[in-house]
């Protein structure tokens, strides 16, 4: 059985690890920051409970999952290392050298970054074949999604090592042909975030009423019919002509966005401060992540993952 070892124990780290434990695997965590370590049996436990674990399995599976003091520790008894660092290069690049002090030439490193270019993230590395892009979504131990991309010098046997793997976990992984910032998802979600931001900007609505749009509309037709499968749908033609027609109002922004600016310079970063974009009172984290992983969990019962055919058609 493949034993697993992560790096990075926060939001990420920890759901992932829960995940594969799920899944039956030994895994390995570490983090640099002993209170993140510290609490991580209590964190993976309130996933086992929000996720739907049976109460008599709980135990067990927790088990797989343990605390490493160190990189040494961790990679001594690691087949598969996942990074699950902050999004920041210089991090990274950090801890793929020191890993690489500590782990054989040939064991794979999954990293888990979700925006930055894989090969820029492989820089410095002496062995930058071994390191492939493995992209979970949040919370990781719900969302069957997991997008894979080599680099520029990934080996593709790697790539395909992982998709073999991620493919037992039960989970519906797709694969990249080429390393691009954000894989696919990230692109397609910030795509509509920019446009959200911008209709803030242009004073046509607050951000309750874009929520209520987007929950009462697109998010209802997303689980069964895919943005390409609707243009087919409706008819190249007339994509074409809705297209030519709205893109020219559309937001093509690159640089900062003043309505974030703003929030940020008063103080209100959004969830951990308690406002943002909306109010946050106490309470409403909670209340939130029960939701989304609710809502998840009822859409994919509902949905079963999607059309068999299409989800043979990923795994390729």
């Amino acid at each position: 059985m493949i034993r697993f070892g992560i790096v990075g124990g926060g939001l990420m780290g920890h759901g992932i690890a829960v995940a594969l434990a799920r899944a039956g695997f030994g895994v390995a965590v570490h983090d640099a920051d002993p209170a993140t370590l510290a609490d991580l049996g209590e964190r993976v436990g309130q996933a086992l409970q929000r996720c739907g674990t049976a109460v008599e399995e709980r135990a067990t599976v927790a088990e797989r999952i343990t605390a490493a003091a160190t990189l040494t520790e961790l990679a001594r008894s690691s087949d598969i290392v996942v990074e699950a660092v902050p999004e920041r290069l210089e991090v990274k690049h950090q801890v793929l050298a020191a890993l690489e002090e500590r782990v054989g030439d040939v064991t794979p490193i999954w990293s888990n970054t979700s925006v930055l270019p894989l090969t820029e993230v492989a820089k410095g590395m002496r062995h930058p074949r071994r390191l492939v892009g493995v992209h979970w979504w949040n919370p990781p131990y719900v969302i069957p999604l997991v997008e894979v991309a080599p680099g520029a010098e990934t080996d593709h046997r790697f790539v395909e090592e992982a998709c073999e793997v991620l493919n037992g976990l039960g989970k519906t992984t797709v694969r990249l042909q080429r390393d691009v910032p954000g894989f696919v998802g990230n692109r397609l979600q910030f795509a509509l975030v920019r446009e959200a931001l911008h209709l803030l900007e242009q004073g046509v609505c607050d951000a309750v009423t874009i929520d209520t749009v987007m929950r009462s509309s697109l998010a209802l037709r997303w689980p069964a019919v895919g943005p390409m499968e609707n243009a087919d749908f409706i008819g190249l033609e007339l994509t074409r002509s809705i297209l030519r027609s709205l893109s020219p109002h559309l937001s093509a922004r690159t640089g900062d966005f003043p309505v974030l600016d703003e929030l940020l310079r008063a103080g209100h970063g959004g969830r951990a401060s308690g406002a943002g974009l909306l109010p946050w009172p106490e309470g409403r984290s909670e209340e939130v992540a029960r939701r989304l992983e609710a809502g998840i969990r009822h859409n994919l019962a509902a949905s079963q993952h999607g059309p068999a055919g299409v989800r043979r058609a990923a795994k390729r």
